[in-house]
């Protein structure tokens, strides 16, 4: 076969092979610059909250990128000496035209996302996945309020109350402890009636379907023919729920009426395992802007290597160690702001708490609707 007939061949089907190429390195590298933006915007964001200055974020929910291949070919006469022979002429382009979406959060959204304290039930599925309950609740809680002899005193989990804080580590340390040894049992108990009466018709599937998405239970009065809608609360004890009588069982519900949305009902009692030291309270969890600004206290007013800081253990005094840095550490999550470089200590404590928190903001991210396709290839 003729060189430029091979040529030619080639270039017929070189668009072919080429496109799988392109769209591998493109999802790739559009999946690591996303993620990197929103690495680098929590770290920025714990930066700004520790000077009390506003959180701000932007999303990019969607990346369009369109792909052209063209491949031109021709063949130019002989010249001089060339005895008749042909010299091909291939000429190749690819040109990639991405459209990225970028939407700040504000408005309602920056109220539900930030502002909102954390739900029950997001904290009950990091444990269900095997998150450190300890990591876990001096993250996302705000304190615990301990209910003592009638009265309620709050410990709050601000390292500014030295010794609140250190009893609040102290709690949550208990009940991580408990929990490794799987006798924490973390369940959900019938607290509040949010509606009752007649229905027109049969209860319908996707009635109860959106019932359990939002932890309400649908209930049938056979007596009076009317439905009863209940909702469900998270309770952490040392025991299952067959354990205790129908009136203990009552008296938790009744009190479980009494407090916040966003807070979690502890039960730690004599007689089964950890009760030597007894727990009788509620979590009161965070909002994800709470939680920035809890980070920021730790974040020191001199700079110092994230090298040479302490490991502190599995269990240090400080959450999340964030340093000033003159150079950016390999691998390390950097952002820089006001001149200063910051960055995440790159400790096995440390890069937990940070994915950890990475999930937390995932976590609250509502569907968008964006008017962009995805990838898409045009030959």
């Amino acid at each position: 076969m003729l060189p430029w007939l091979i040529a030619w061949n080639s270039l017929i089907l070189w668009p072919g092979c080429v496109s799988p190429v392109a769209l591998h390195r493109a999802v790739l590298a559009y999946d690591e610059q996303v993620a990197r933006v929103t690495r680098e915007q929590l770290l920025l964001n714990i930066v700004r909250a520790s000077d009390s200055h506003p959180i701000h974020f932007t999303l990019v929910p969607s990346v369009a990128a369109t792909f052209h291949f063209q491949a031109s070919a021709g063949i130019t006469p002989p010249e001089g000496d060339a005895r008749g022979l042909v010299a091909p002429l291939i000429n190749a382009t690819v040109a990639e035209n991405p459209t990225i979406t970028i939407i700040p959060i504000e408005g309602e959204e920056f109220t539900q996302r930030l502002l909102t304290p954390i739900e029950e039930s997001r904290l009950l599925s990091l444990v269900s996945m095997g998150t450190d309950l300890n990591m876990l609740l001096r993250l996302t809680a705000a304190s615990v309020r301990l209910f003592e002899r009638g009265d309620e005193r709050r410990v709050s989990n601000d390292p500014a109350r030295l010794a609140e804080y250190q009893e609040f580590r102290r709690l949550v340390g208990h009940l991580a402890a408990l929990n490794r040894k799987e006798h924490v049992h973390i369940q959900r108990i019938m607290a509040q009636t949010v509606w009752e009466g007649p229905m027109r018709g049969a209860l319908e599937p996707q009635d109860i379907l959106a019932g359990i998405e939002k932890d309400y239970k649908w209930q049938s009065l056979p007596q009076s023919g009317a439905y009863r809608l209940t909702r469900s609360r998270l309770l952490v004890s040392n025991y299952p729920a067959g354990a205790l009588d129908p009136e203990q069982l009552d008296r938790l519900g009744a009190r479980a009426k009494e407090w916040p949305p966003n807070e979690i009902l502890v039960d730690i009692r004599p007689g089964f395992p950890g009760g030597e030291y007894p727990i009788q309270g509620t979590i009161q969890l965070r909002s994800f802007d709470s939680i920035l600004r809890f980070l920021g206290l730790g974040i020191p007013n001199t700079g110092q290597d994230p090298s040479q800081a302490d490991e502190g253990g599995t269990n240090p005094s400080t959450l999340l160690t964030i340093q000033k840095v003159v150079s950016p550490p390999n691998g390390a999550v950097t952002a820089r702001y006001q001149g200063q470089l910051y960055a995440v200590a790159k400790k096995t404590w440390d890069l937990e708490v940070f994915r950890l928190l990475y999930q937390l903001f995932q976590m609250t991210v509502k569907p968008i609707q964006a008017p962009v396709p995805g990838i898409t290839i045009a030959k």
